[in-house]
């Protein structure tokens, strides 16, 4: 049985590649990073890809400072992830040492350790383990992995085991 041929990937225009990647940003928050690579991936040279991004910065498609604020906020609300991991999220998404240092010195830390608490809560419930040191060590090392600051979650965990 013979497959048919795969039509050639085709290079769109310019406009195309604007309603695009106009598209793509009002979808979902983004990165300058992630819309780059999104246009480079289309097959746009690295000036066409410029000037698509100037565009989409200058009529709010992309804003970074937003998009770092939403970012955090979903990853910790949903993901349950701590600063340590989002931190470096958002680094790999191209977003800025300074920008990253405001989005979470303006984040509510009552928030941040409601989620912390909640993890705990969730974490203990699966865990088979009885033997308390083991469990404790368990539960600190899921929740350091999942990017909470260490002595944060040695205070939290103890609290909650009540050692």
């Amino acid at each position: 049985m013979e497959y048919p041929a795969s039509k050639p990937k085709t290079r769109p225009t310019l406009q195309q590649a604007l309603i695009k990647a106009e598209k793509y940003c009002a979808y979902q928050e983004r990165s300058q990073l992630e819309v780059s690579q999104k246009l480079r991936n289309m097959g746009l040279s690295k000036a066409e890809a410029d000037g698509i991004l100037v565009h989409l910065i200058q009529h709010n498609f992309i804003n970074e400072e937003r998009f770092a604020y939403a970012f955090a906020r979903g990853k910790l609300k949903v993901k349950k992830w701590g600063n340590r991991k989002i931190t470096i999220a958002l680094k790999n998404k191209g977003i800025t040492e300074a920008l990253i240092q405001k989005v979470l010195k303006d984040s509510d830390p009552q928030q941040y350790i409601v989620e912390l608490r909640f993890s705990i809560e969730k974490k203990a419930r699966t865990l088979k383990e009885n033997d308390p040191w083991k469990r404790a060590g368990k539960l600190k090392q899921y929740l350091i992995g999942r990017g909470y600051e260490p002595e944060l979650v040695f205070k939290e965990v103890d609290a909650f085991l009540g050692s």
